[in-house]
């Protein structure tokens, strides 16, 4: 039995899976309702609850499986230190009681290969299954990256946002028209009440935004901040200072969907090209959104090539993702190295696999 342990930002998670990949058992501390009323997550605050959450999830799993651990794994970055910390001394005492090896793992290689995971019916694919190369894109409240993966261990970093993720400004624009935290559904839900908004983000209306980074002289870097500062810009001068009705509301936050589509997939059209790639992945938290998704198939069966996404509850931060690498690792014959917490871990950056 292989198990992981998932604590990089809120989210306290612990999953086995069998040695073929089929999850055994999954369960999952949510600390979103505990943040919210702060508008993002508070570090310290998340670090001290996951030290009281951790002995609680291990002991609701049945002994019968945890008596029958081979390989242990825990996130050891990127995320937030404290957050980190406490994962990582939880399973260090957990590989000691146990006397197991114990695995440093990436949390962002760990979104890569989600796609691919199996669940408590399929065994998922392995190695020898999954297409390589391939481009993936990573997208969420903290990241926004492009990789090109060559295999497990064999990951290049082709871009990444250099200011705003995409997700941290869905939650910041959310948070100036009052919707809350996290913002993602909320904002999606506001737009698909604009009538001039496709399924696939295609807008007609009143707002113009623009598509940041989109000449090719950028490469493949990413930002939203400029994106960021259009949408509070549009809020600010509204006609005579007056607030948007609810109609103008959705339509400029479709218009913001529409600009965000745009942005990632001109990315990842572009490497598409240039490294001729049959297969493309999305992940990460905003890879739930219905808009990303249903333009990236379109445009991907446009294009001849094929696209991967996790299921909807693996794009968010998970256990059975972490789990899921941790088996493709031992099929690739990887062998546990010494390792620490690493706030900063970003896949296919010099000595990122060392």
């Amino acid at each position: 039995m292989i198990c992981a342990v998932e604590t990089s930002f809120d989210e306290s998670g612990i999953a086995l899976c069998d040695s073929s990949g089929r999850m055994q058992a999954s369960l999952l501390s949510s600390q979103v309702e505990l943040h919210a009323p702060y508008g993002g997550c508070v570090p310290e605050l998340a670090a001290r609850t996951h030290l009281s959450d951790l002995p609680q999830l291990w002991g609701k799993l049945d002994p019968a499986l945890t008596g029958d651990l081979s390989h242990l794994g825990v996130t050891s970055g990127p995320g937030l230190p404290g957050c980190l910390l406490a994962g990582v001394n939880f399973c260090r005492g957990l590989a000691a009681h146990y006397d197991i090896p114990l695995y440093g793992l990436n949390h962002l290689q760990g979104h890569i290969f989600s796609p691919f995971m199996g669940t408590a019916e399929t065994p998922g694919l392995g190695l020898a299954e999954i297409t390589f190369p391939h481009v993936a894109l990573l997208i969420s409240g903290g990241h926004t990256e492009l990789f090109l993966v060559r295999g497990i261990e064999d990951i290049a970093l082709l871009g990444q946002t250099q200011d705003d993720a995409v997700g941290e400004m869905l939650d910041k624009v959310s948070a100036m028209l009052g919707l809350g935290y996290p913002g993602g559904a909320s904002l999606e839900k506001l737009a698909r009440e604009h009538p001039g908004m496709s399924d696939a983000a295609d807008y007609a209306g009143e707002f113009e935004l623009p598509v940041p980074m989109r000449s090719r002289k950028y490469g493949y870097k990413f930002s939203y901040s400029g994106l960021k500062t259009a949408v509070r810009n549009k809020i600010r001068n509204a006609d005579d200072g007056a607030a948007y009705t609810e109609a103008q509301r959705a339509s400029l936050v479709a218009a913001l969907f529409s600009s965000v589509v745009e942005s990632l997939w001109f990315k990842m059209e572009r490497s598409v090209e240039e490294h001729a790639v049959q297969l493309i992945t999305l992940s990460g938290g905003v890879a739930i959104n219905g808009f990303i998704r249903t333009a990236f198939a379109r445009r991907a069966a446009g294009l001849g090539v094929q696209l991967a996404v996790p299921q909807p509850r693996h794009c968010l931060d998970n256990a059975e993702m972490m789990a899921w690498l941790l088996r493709l690792k031992l099929e690739a014959g990887i062998a546990p190295l010494p390792f620490d917490a690493r706030s900063n871990w970003v896949p296919g950056e010099a000595g990122w696999n060392v």
